[in-house]
């Protein structure tokens, strides 16, 4: 009787052990994940304080087209690691479930 009870109390701590983990890091990726999201903001935000100066100067539209391209290429890049986070993140959820 003693060690049944004493299974459960141990099972009930295992869990809530496992529980305060994935806690742990589910905040950590969705932490992580808004720090893309920003990361993305702001490389936004730069282009287009660039692109505002290269009209400004005349730039041709080429020099415009590269530096469009090249901050594609890391919003891209942000975008597949936020991705990956996310599926993280369903994971944890999964085996919660």
């Amino acid at each position: 009787m003693v060690d049944n009870w004493m299974d459960k109390v141990k099972s009930v701590a295992s869990k809530a052990v496992d529980g305060a983990k994935d806690l742990a890091a589910s905040t950590k990726i969705k932490m992580e994940i808004s720090g893309l999201q920003g990361k993305i903001k702001d490389a936004k935000q730069e282009f287009g304080l660039n692109v505002y100066s290269m009209l400004e100067q005349g730039k041709a539209l080429e020099e415009i087209t590269a530096a469009f391209s090249s901050v594609q290429f890391a919003i891209k890049d942000f975008e597949a690691q936020i991705a990956a986070k996310q599926e993280d993140l369903k994971k944890i959820s999964e085996d919660n479930a």
